[in-house]
């Protein structure tokens, strides 16, 4: 069964950063036209994946807003299961997609399991990777058993680096504000081993376009 195709799809500054850090208040780096096309590319995917991180922070619903546009899976890798059972993802909406959380069969207690199943949330548990977390193979196999062939994955910076480590993600899609924010603030990816320039991974087919004061950049990644 073929694994569903990866985008990667964030906005960040001009110097990386993807927010002000775990402690500070959201930073919204889109600009108007910037989430609309967000919301177009969830339209356009069949599912739509974040971290838990990303959850905790922003309490995101991971809709498509837009009148008649197709709603996406909306997935959340949570080796401990730690969703909150009052996360806006979890208030019922006959217009929205499905809820997907993923586990960690090591890591997740079965009482959470049940009270996340409980409120409306389907759980799956995977085996944990080297680092303790949901296993990506695994879970994009599930996806695909699900129908998704297309997967929008939007952060957080952890979840971002792990679909790059893995290789995994095949398009990126980076929303660039005009602005700097420097250190402390959240990078929008960690640590790839990258030793040196030939090592990097690169965009490959690269397209720009203008939304309002920001500039998307798009392309497949090139391992």
């Amino acid at each position: 069964m073929a694994e569903p195709l990866v985008t990667l799809h964030f906005a960040q500054s001009l110097d990386g950063r993807i927010g002000l850090g775990p402690d500070s208040e959201r930073a919204i780096l889109s600009s108007e036209e910037g989430g609309l096309a967000a919301h177009q590319a969830r339209a356009e995917h069949d599912a739509v994946l974040v971290g838990i991180e990303t959850v905790l922070h922003d309490d995101p619903k991971l809709t498509a807003r837009g009148e008649a546009r197709k709603q996406p899976l909306r997935v959340v890798l949570d080796s401990e299961l730690r969703l909150p059972l009052r996360a806006r993802l979890l208030v019922p909406d006959t217009g929205a997609g499905e809820v997907v959380i993923f586990g960690c069969a090591e890591r997740a207690s079965k009482e959470r399991q049940e009270r996340l199943q409980e409120a409306g949330a389907t759980v799956l548990l995977t085996s944990a990777d080297r680092q303790g977390r949901v296993a990506l193979g695994e879970a994009l196999q599930a996806l695909a058993a699900r129908g998704v062939e297309r997967l929008l994955v939007e952060g957080g910076a952890k979840v971002l680096t792990s679909f790059l480590q893995a290789r995994l993600a095949k398009r990126a899609q980076i929303e660039i504000a005009p602005i700097w924010l420097g250190a402390p603030a959240t990078s929008s990816v960690c640590e790839l081993g990258v030793s040196q320039l030939q090592q990097a991974l690169r965009l490959e087919r690269v397209e720009v376009s203008r939304l309002g004061q920001n500039v998307l950049v798009q392309g497949d990644v090139a391992y």
